[in-house]
């Protein structure tokens, strides 16, 4: 006789998925402070500036590969739903890693005593300003557009559709960008 098994309930599963990422995370955290407990500060700046680098850079390097697979696939209701996650997600956490990235940036530079007159890090500071401005003035603003004028057209509406390809395009320079970003910090070109 066959025994059939019930699949967990929906908030079983997400109960679930809620620890584990907690636990996850309070491992990352607690070997972390063991990592900066015996590290000198210097570097303990260089880990979280590269941490969150790797957050900003990588998040929009997901981003722009699902869009660029949505596109292909030629699949609309997808490319929105990657903008719906770009505006709740992206929009939320790309600004504050930016910033935490300069920040450390910056401590890093003084604490090791590095002169700003680089090009290094001239070129990093104005390619993050404008990958930051891109973010917060254009990318943020104008997905909510893009899902406002979606909620109320359609899909498949001319708006929609021109505000999602000006999205994409934008998205996939401001990529490239970062990318400079993080070749200009291992290169340090011209130094």
């Amino acid at each position: 006789m066959e025994q059939v098994v019930a699949a967990p309930s929906a908030e079983s599963r997400r109960r679930t998925s809620v620890v584990a990422t907690s636990v996850i995370a309070l491992v990352l955290i607690v070997v972390s402070i063991v990592f900066a407990a015996n590290t000198p500060w210097y570097f303990v700046y260089k880990m979280l500036h590269v941490g969150a680098a790797v957050v900003w850079v990588g998040g929009g390097v997901f981003i722009t590969i699902c869009a660029v697979l949505a596109e292909l696939a030629n699949n609309d209701d997808q490319l929105l739903q990657i903008g719906h996650w770009a505006e709740t997600v992206a929009g939320r956490v790309f600004p504050v890693m930016s910033f935490v990235v300069l920040g450390f940036g910056i401590a890093m530079t003084s604490k090791g005593d590095i002169p700003y007159n680089q090009f290094w890090i001239i070129f990093g500071l104005v390619a993050w300003a404008l990958s930051a401005a891109t973010g917060i003035l254009f990318l943020g603003p104008e997905a909510k557009r893009l899902n406002k004028a979606a909620a109320a057209h359609g899909p498949q509406a001319p708006e929609v559709q021109a505000r999602l390809r000006r999205i994409l395009l934008v998205v996939r320079v401001d990529v490239a960008l970062m990318f400079l970003i993080v070749f200009d910090m291992v290169a340090k070109p011209f130094s």
